[in-house]
């Protein structure tokens, strides 16, 4: 009886095996299935999946199997592996001021474009102009093995950079230059504010009310050192790069009546805007970045535009021959901006004509 009962557990383990054996495995396929299946060795069917030159070196029949192989098992490389043995991710981190801020966001979208075409991925970050938690991704994004870093900074000095990130990390700067850091692109501060200006006192402007971000950030201290030369400034207030600041300002002006309201940046323009309900004769609004429809406003606005998409393909082409060893040597890229007028400006000079 018990050699039966023993006989009876042994076909019925051997079935359960069977059974087993014949139901998919949920387990990723690995280096080693592709091998066993292809009748390769693992050395094999890693050079043929790593691609390039080194897959070259396995005949075309043996590459064939080997992919043919891959795609059956629905093999995916282990990116994660891979970047541990490679010491690369092809990952980018683009750490931004204040990712709200239509102008940030779309260098965000370009330069993503721009890097996925060269097979790199983006990782988008924001400080929200905020130094502590700029400097937490400084010392995170390093760990998190990114391949290279798009920043647009809120310290001012290179030691305070050198100090946390590795010394051979591919960086580039973006909009705030930082002295001794060649890899930085950014627009002609000191062009843009003179074009801006140059516009207004061909209006007739001669008095200014200025409302300005902070004068830590070397964008907002430059333009509003620029208009501080060039106007007679009756009125001023600075906050944070926000519409809040451009409201409170609103207040702060009433009774004041300057010819032009000039603004260091779009939001701040934004709240300011946003503040007024109905006044008789409008002053001009000057200001840095587009705002988003000024062109149906019904305020004559004047605005220094950078220029967005070369901004964008200038961080790239700054970025990848650091990414690729190449050695080039990298020169800073200064670009003008240009300044834009909406309808309402327009009409006025069209109706004084």
């Amino acid at each position: 009886m018990q050699q039966r009962g023993f006989a009876r557990f042994l076909r019925a383990a051997t079935m359960l095996r069977r059974e087993s054996s014949s139901v998919p495995s949920n387990t990723a396929p690995t280096l080693i299935d592709i091998a066993r299946q292809t009748n390769t060795s693992v050395s094999t069917v890693s050079r043929v999946l790593s691609g390039g030159s080194v897959a070259q070196r396995i005949s075309a029949e043996t590459r064939a199997r080997v992919l043919k192989a891959a795609r059956q098992l629905g093999y995916r490389p282990n990116l994660l592996a891979r970047g541990l043995r490679t010491r690369k991710t092809h990952t980018v981190a683009l750490l931004v001021s204040d990712i709200s801020n239509p102008f940030f966001s779309r260098i965000a979208s370009l330069v993503e474009q721009a890097l996925h075409r060269q097979g790199y991925s983006l990782v988008l970050c924001n400080s929200g102009e905020d130094p502590q938690l700029e400097d937490e991704y400084l010392n995170l994004l390093p760990r998190k093995g990114i391949d290279g870093l798009i920043l647009v900074p809120l310290v001012r000095a290179k030691r305070a950079l050198t100090d946390v990130l590795p010394r051979n990390l591919p960086l580039v700067i973006l909009d705030r230059p930082i002295p001794g850091i060649a890899a930085c692109v950014s627009s002609d501060q000191d062009q843009s504010a003179n074009a801006l200006c140059d516009t207004l006192e061909r209006d007739g402007v001669r008095k200014v009310a200025l409302i300005c971000g902070p004068h830590t950030i070397y964008t907002h201290r430059r333009r509003a050192e620029i208009i501080s030369q060039r106007f007679q400034i009756i009125a001023r207030h600075e906050g944070p790069a926000q519409p809040d600041t451009g409201r409170q300002a609103f207040i702060r002006f009433i009774g004041q009546q300057p010819d032009a309201v000039v603004c260091t940046n779009n939001f701040l323009a934004m709240g300011f805007i946003d503040s007024i309900e109905q006044i008789d004769t409008p002053p001009v609004i000057g200001v840095f970045d587009e705002i988003p429809l000024m062109h149906l406003l019904p305020l004559p606005i004047v605005c220094s535009m950078q220029d967005i998409p070369l901004l964008a393909d200038g961080c790239v082409r700054q970025l990848l021959p650091q990414l690729q060893g190449s050695g080039r040597k990298i020169e800073p890229i200064l670009l003008p901006a240009r300044v834009v007028t909406n309808r309402a400006f327009q009409a006025r000079h069209a109706g004084a004509a």
